[in-house]
């Protein structure tokens, strides 16, 4: 076992003691508390200890958790508004909202609310690369932008990442060459990932297109930034190891 979260676990079945008993005298949500110990590393360190505390852990088992999560997690960065943590020279570890597919409606109109945000889910990945910025990841849904290439495709139940692109940028033209695909969330279309085909600077028209080689059945179509409420860049895609 290399995983914090799972030892804390399995500390609290050797107790006889339930996650929701712990969220409780923590003082917190039994979902929050899940989505923590669903990490390799916990990453509230005053949470952490408290959870020592209460748990009574002995020595052999602070040292234990100590050592979970490989190399030895160092100071928070405040580059970005997310959980960033340097695990070692020029890698870091950043631990994001997840929104899975069921809590997409939802998220239209939520993405601004931190209470909604903070019953999330939690997605941590790799980075060798930090940029300022605010990130999420991003459950995706059908075939659209699978071309079979293990190289590009999006498949279906893929989790994206992406870097938010604030909205004084969007007068500016996209940087498709740097990222080719991109994640816009559309007041209608939903959570939309595809590939800009065209923009039009002066009317705000963003024409997206499908990896997927079917387009009678994915058609390239035109939005409006006008109709978009956030706009990713996707920086990273991979399986979620949580699902």
């Amino acid at each position: 076992m290399n995983h914090q979260g799972d030892y804390i676990k399995s500390i609290l079945r050797n107790r006889g003691i339930s996650q929701e008993e712990l969220a409780k005298k923590l003082g917190m949500s039994r979902v929050s508390l899940g989505s923590r110990l669903s990490q390799p590393v916990y990453q509230n360190t005053d949470e952490k200890m408290k959870i020592v505390d209460i748990l009574q852990m002995t020595d052999k088992e602070k040292e234990t958790l100590d050592q979970m999560g490989g190399v030895p997690i160092l100071n928070p960065v405040s580059i970005t508004s997310n959980e960033v943590y340097e695990i070692s020279p020029g890698r870091w570890l950043m631990t994001v909202e997840l929104v899975p597919v069921y809590a997409q409606a939802g998220y239209l109109s939520g993405y601004g609310d931190d209470h909604f945000l903070e019953e999330l889910p939690k997605h941590s990945f790799t980075t060798n690369v930090l940029a300022k910025g605010k990130y999420r990841a991003f459950e995706v849904a059908g075939d659209s932008m699978d071309n079979g290439d293990i190289k590009e495709a999006i498949p279906d139940g893929i989790v994206v990442v992406g870097r938010e692109v604030d909205k004084q940028y969007w007068t500016s033209k996209f940087h498709t060459h740097k990222w080719p695909n991109w994640l816009f969330v559309h007041r209608t279309e939903g959570v939309v990932v595809k590939q800009i085909a065209s923009q039009n600077l002066t009317t705000g028209e963003i024409t997206l297109t499908s990896l997927n080689p079917d387009k009678t059945k994915y058609p390239d179509f035109t939005i409006n930034l006008d109709d978009v409420n956030q706009v990713y860049n996707v920086i990273k895609r991979e399986v979620d190891e949580q699902q």
